[in-house]
């Protein structure tokens, strides 16, 4: 009872906050909570459903949700009101970059982007064909208009179920480690599943290697390695490391060709 008497009130104003606002069945309490800390602090006090998102703080939220999904991002942004546009510009643009959506043949109807900048008239083009953005109306998209606080949050919400989509699971079937062999990718096809063995040298037998991820690109798969040098301080012998792990992936989550690419592999450190 005590912890209903102390939650309670939390939720209440949240839930007053987005009364009769066409946002108010859309936003997930725990997502806004998690990657939008500065507005969810103190009893949601700055949260203003209708106010603008700030550039950096929406920076902020995105690079977290990157992050936890495993890209990066470095984009840096000032404490100034953000545009529709520019918001698109910046969630569209990485979004390409890592072909986690692509332009599409679908051309959107908004004649109130037709003078935009290229990249803002591809990002608004791919993530529309994603189901992630949507105009004010059919033709209008508003690219001027300051992004408020709960376009930023419902957009990250679908941007969140995009990367979730791009995603494809697997099981780490073993690593072994020897002192001779070849690096890359050995790929193997039986009647319901994949099996991978990727390879890949090191200096020392101190490394650690391991799966974090694996994406789907345009034409391909990614492979994204997550890879853990020895500490500095540590003596290891000098000699060239052979590690391979193998995985597998059911084939109801791919489809053919089966294309796997190592993606550039995050060097992490202790």
């Amino acid at each position: 009872l005590a912890l209903l008497s102390i939650s309670n009130p939390i939720l209440a104003k949240m839930e007053d906050k987005l009364s009769n606002h066409w946002a108010k069945n859309e936003i997930r309490e725990e997502f806004f909570v998690y990657y939008f800390p500065y507005l969810a602090k103190e009893d949601f006090k700055n949260f203003s459903p209708n106010s603008p998102i700030k550039e950096n703080e929406f920076l902020l939220s995105f690079s977290a949700l990157l992050k936890k999904q495993g890209y990066n991002n470095n984009e840096l942004g000032w404490g100034v009101d953000l545009t529709r546009g520019q918001m698109a510009r910046i969630i569209g643009g990485k979004l390409l970059e890592e072909n986690i959506i692509h332009k599409g043949s679908k051309d959107p109807s908004f004649k109130d982007i037709k003078n935009r900048s290229m990249e803002e008239q591809n990002s608004i083009k791919a993530l529309y064909n994603a189901g992630i953005i949507e105009g004010e109306n059919s033709i209008k998209y508003s690219p001027n208009r300051l992004a408020t606080q709960a376009e930023a949050i419902v957009l990250l919400q679908r941007v969140e179920k995009v990367l979730d989509q791009n995603t494809i699971p697997f099981n780490l079937s073993g690593i072994i480690q020897t002192y001779s062999g070849n690096e890359g990718i050995s790929i193997k096809e039986n009647s319901d599943k994949i099996v991978l063995s990727i390879t890949k040298s090191f200096p020392t037998p101190g490394y650690n290697m391991e799966v974090e991820k694996i994406t789907r690109g345009e034409d391909n798969y990614k492979i994204h390695l997550n890879i853990t040098p020895p500490p500095k301080d540590s003596e290891q012998l000098q000699v060239i490391t052979f590690k391979t792990i193998t995985i597998e992936i059911n084939k109801k989550h791919i489809t053919p060709p089966y294309i796997f690419i190592m993606e550039g592999s995050f060097l992490s450190k202790y």
